[in-house]
């Protein structure tokens, strides 16, 4: 796959008061309280069981929070983000997307839309969904709110499908509605695609847009959907029985496209031939070393028609795209003089036992999900030490005895450029030899320094995790997330 898609970690940690506090009055907080947690959690909840299961969860923060100051007494202080201000400008610190009247407004009109569709009552259910959108549309800059937007888009897709088909239902899992109504199919098609780029890994969207495609006669496109769908969630059912339907279909058309090609009795000196392709004119063959005359060979003629490969949404572009936004957040932390004033009081006057508590928790959260992802890349702790030893457990060592060393790793690591670590890659190409990375929507593919164009893949995703790794403890220590940052939203 040319683009990957990354799942942004949240780091969450409990931490406790550090004392006297050299901050201006009003970032100084006396009592404990978990950042995310207010003083009425649980009360808004009108479930008198999700009111418990609140509660019962900000009872265990606090124990948790207590065990930590008892083996790590340096530990800062969490700030509320309510109080952390400067003059009239308010910086939010890992609060929570709070809802506007127009996005609370719009859930009820889906919840209407939603009562409809079940009584199959297809036109009313539209309606409510286009009064949702209406209403969600002009707010969209967290990502919670692009996703809610996202399923507003595909319920309404589905109400048009309905209404396309006359209210017909499938009756066995292989058989595909006739379209009656091709307006409302394609306007389906417009709806999900809309969904598709606010949430790129929306399953429910991808599986309804192929439905309708595949309805349309436009099987290339259904079978990519559920193919796609598929990478997201191997076990999904629809998504198997999609590209189980529909994968010979497309093999015959792969293999449409095949011509075949006569090697001459002589071979010109150079090995290139020319040869006449109806539709496309005259190409040009370089014939590999084996080729013997009288050979027949195979070639792949693609279209001109063909699509380009769609491109991850949700500020996604791929790893490239993904090192920047990481890179660009740990700037902010240095840039905004509240949070770099937060960060550095508090990581200059921590223990060393305190900083390598940090450390330790946010580095190995980071470890723990390379070494598991099911998407985008995978490897081993040992792979992924040797490719970012920034983040390697001897490093720790030497940030938690000395302050600075991570300061300057950090604007080290802002500074990287694709270019740089391809240098760095090219010269530690005989310590990385054996390093591999598992790599693609499916990890299908194993890359490695002497893999072609191995280096060129690992570049950024180099940069992106050392970044990643070291906005965690800024994450930690400030309580605000790199991914509230304007940004990331964009």
């Amino acid at each position: 796959e040319k683009r990957a898609n990354f799942s942004k970690r949240q780091a969450k940690m409990s931490l406790r008061p550090a004392g006297t506090s050299d901050l201006p009055d009003n970032l100084k907080y006396s009592k404990w309280d978990h950042i995310e947690v207010s003083d009425d959690e649980g009360d808004s909840h009108p479930n008198i069981d999700q009111k418990l299961m609140a509660r019962l969860k900000k009872e265990k923060r606090s124990r948790d929070y207590e065990e930590f100051r008892q083996v790590h007494p340096e530990a800062p202080d969490p700030i509320r983000y309510d109080e952390l201000k400067e003059g009239s400008n308010r910086t939010m610190i890992n609060s929570t997307s709070r809802e506007t009247e127009a996005q609370k407004e719009a859930k009820k009109c889906k919840e209407s839309g939603n009562k409809h569709f079940q009584k199959g009552e297809y036109i009313e259910a539209l309606e409510w969904f286009t009064k949702a959108i209406d209403l969600a549309t002009p707010d969209t800059e967290s990502s919670d709110a692009r996703k809610q937007l996202a399923v507003y888009h595909n319920n309404r897709a589905a109400a048009r499908w309905n209404i396309a088909t006359a209210y017909k239902k499938e009756t066995t899992k292989d058989e595909v509605l006739a379209i009656e109504d091709m307006e409302q199919a394609d306007a389906a098609i417009e709806d999900t695609t809309k969904a598709i780029k606010l949430d790129f890994r929306y399953v429910k969207a991808r599986l309804c847009r192929a439905k309708v495609l595949e309805a349309k006669g436009e099987i290339k496109a259904a079978f990519d959907d559920y193919k796609r769908a598929m990478s997201y969630e191997p076990n999904n059912p629809s998504a198997r029985a999609g590209v189980d339907k529909l994968q010979a279909a497309v093999d015959e058309m792969a293999e449409a496209k095949l011509i075949s090609i006569t090697i001459p009795d002589e071979i010109p000196e150079n090995r290139v031939i020319k040869y006449d392709v109806p539709g496309h004119g005259m190409i040009e063959l370089e014939l590999p070393e084996d080729a013997q005359p009288g050979q027949v060979i195979k070639l792949q003629i693609e279209g001109d028609e063909e699509p380009e490969a769609e491109e991850e949404g949700d500020g996604g572009g791929g790893l490239h795209r993904h090192a920047d936004l990481y890179q660009k957040s740990l700037g902010c932390y240095f840039e905004d003089t509240v949070l770099n004033g937060v960060f550095m009081e508090r990581w200059t006057k921590m223990a060393e036992a305190g900083r390598m508590a940090v450390i330790d928790r946010t580095f190995d959260a980071m470890t723990q999900q390379t070494i598991t992802n099911t998407s985008g890349y995978k490897m081993s702790k040992s792979d992924l030490y040797l490719l970012c030893p920034e983040i390697a457990p001897e490093q720790r060592l030497t940030y938690s005895k000395d302050p600075k060393p991570f300061i300057d790793a950090c604007k080290k690591a802002i500074e990287d450029t694709d270019e740089k670590a391809r240098d760095w890659l090219t010269a530690q190409s005989e310590n990385l030899e054996a390093t591999q990375i598992a790599f693609g929507m499916r990890l299908q593919f194993q890359i490695g320094v002497g893999t072609e164009g191995g280096i060129e893949v690992m570049a950024p995703i180099r940069r992106l995790l050392v970044a990643e790794t070291l906005v965690c403890v800024f994450e930690a220590l400030t309580g605000k997330k790199a991914a509230e940052m304007p940004h990331m939203a964009n």
